[in-house]
């Protein structure tokens, strides 16, 4: 849905108002995943867009990053079924457009648990987090593709003013209240893999053209 939302600049990050969310040692997470790249891999390149990478220390390092979710459901949802950016209403039909995503576009990807080795200390940005750290309307998560840019940069502030920080955690905005998370790689004890599987195998097909279902979304080349 294209929308505009402000995100403010990140000198209005109130750290000292920041809450935390700890995630116990033996956590399971799900990963949606390059079957190229481990499991357990952190990203530790300039490449992507994503909402919180690539992202750099004060020093112009690379923070390496990992996403991960609390359940497949979430995991997919953020990664494979993320909102488009597209008008909220079709101009010929005047109904909400049809969302498509093309299974081909994921045929090299893996679905992988992780377990977490430690206790995870992670900055909260729930709806409630934000606007303790002084963010309104959910803006680091709402926004678009076109939001990412500013919204890395207020990863960067968090990363620096908040050593403790071992990652982020927010409500995934298309499948919200499940738990989604990012990791600093600088800062996260290693996940050990768990099991993997493809995300191209029938019975991991079937779940995400099920859950796209639920989303009003289309799973299918066409």
């Amino acid at each position: 849905m294209r929308f505009d939302i402000t995100v403010p600049h990140p000198s209005r990050l109130r750290a000292a108002k920041a809450a935390f969310v700890t995630i116990p040692a033996g956590t399971v997470l799900h990963r949606i995943h390059p079957a190229r790249f481990g499991a357990a891999a952190f990203n530790d390149t300039e490449r992507g867009n994503a909402r919180f990478s690539p992202i750099r220390d004060p020093a112009g390092r690379i923070i390496p990053t990992i996403y991960a979710a609390e359940s497949f459901d979430c995991a997919a949802a953020e990664i494979i079924l993320r909102s488009p950016d597209v008008p909220e209403t079709d101009p010929v039909t005047g109904q909400p457009p049809l969302t498509i995503v093309f299974p081909s576009d994921y045929a090299g990807h893996a679905h992988s648990t992780v377990a977490v080795a430690e206790p995870l200390l992670l900055v909260d940005l729930t709806v409630a987090g934000q606007r303790a750290l002084g963010v309104e309307h959910n803006a680091l998560i709402a926004g678009p593709t076109a939001s990412y840019p500013a919204v890395r940069a207020w990863a960067e502030a968090i990363h620096s003013a908040l050593p403790q920080a071992q990652g982020l955690f927010y409500h995934s905005h298309q499948l919200g209240p499940a738990g989604a998370l990012v990791l600093f790689g600088d800062r996260a004890a290693a996940l050990r893999p768990g099991d993997t599987r493809a995300v191209a195998d029938p019975p991991c097909h079937r779940e995400i053209v099920a859950l796209a279902d639920r989303l009003g979304i289309d799973y299918i080349d066409i």
